[in-house]
C-alpha cells in the first residue's frame, strides 16, 4: 500500500468511515494474526490479541493522533500487546505445531508434507532457543518479510542493530539446526 493511500484512508477513517477502517483490516489481519500467533503458540490467544491490536488502533485514529507509517504503527502495537502478555504470564514458548498442520497444503503428497511439517518443526525448536530479541527480529525479517527499515520502527532500535541482530540470530539458527 502507498504512503498517500494510506494518509487518505487514515482521514477517511477519522471521518468516520468503515469502509476506510475495514479495507485495513483485511489487508493486515492475517499479517497481523501470523505475528501474533508465532509469538504466543495460541491460535484463540492469537485471535483475540488480532482484536485487540485493531481496537486500539480504531481509538488511536479516532482520537485524532497522526500515524506517520501504518504498517509500523500496527506491528507496534501487536508487539506492545505481546510483551504486555508475557509480563502477565512470565512465560515464554513458541511452538507452532498447530500453525503448521493448519497450513500444509493438501495438494502436496504425502512424504512432501511430512518434510515440510519436520522442516517447520525443527525451525520452530531452534527459535524456541534463541533469545526473544533476535526470534522477533527474525520473525518481522523472514516471516513477515518486512524491511530493516521498518523493524527498527517497531522495535524502537537503530536499522543497524536491527541488521546485527538478524545477522547473529541467524547464525545461532544455523547452528542449532545443524
Amino acid at each position: 500500500m502507498f504512503k498517500f493511500q494510506e494518509k487518505i484512508l487514515l482521514q477517511q477513517i477519522k471521518n468516520g468511515n468503515q469502509k476506510a477502517f475495514a479495507y485495513f483490516y483485511d489487508f493486515y489481519q492475517d499479517k497481523i494474526y501470523r505475528f501474533l500467533y508465532f509469538r504466543v503458540s495460541d491460535q484463540n490467544l492469537a485471535q483475540d490479541l488480532t482484536s485487540e491490536v485493531f481496537i486500539k488502533v480504531l481509538d488511536y485514529i479516532k482520537e485524532g493522533k497522526e500515524i506517520e507509517n501504518f504498517q509500523s504503527f500496527i506491528y507496534k502495537i501487536a508487539r506492545n500487546l505481546i510483551i504486555d502478555f508475557y509480563r502477565q504470564r512470565e512465560q515464554e514458548e513458541l511452538p507452532i505445531d498447530e500453525f503448521v498442520e493448519e497450513n500444509i497444503p493438501e495438494e502436496k503428497d504425502l512424504i512432501e508434507a511430512v518434510n515440510d511439517k519436520f522442516e517447520l518443526e525443527k525451525i520452530q525448536q531452534a527459535l524456541a532457543q534463541i533469545p526473544d530479541r533476535y526470534r522477533e527480529v527474525i520473525i518481522l525479517r523472514f516471516i513477515e518479510d518486512l524491511p530493516f527499515k521498518e523493524i527498527a520502527k517497531i522495535t524502537d532500535l537503530k536499522e543497524d542493530y536491527v541488521r546485527m541482530l538478524s545477522h547473529r540470530g541467524l547464525k545461532m539458527l544455523r547452528d542449532r539446526l545443524k
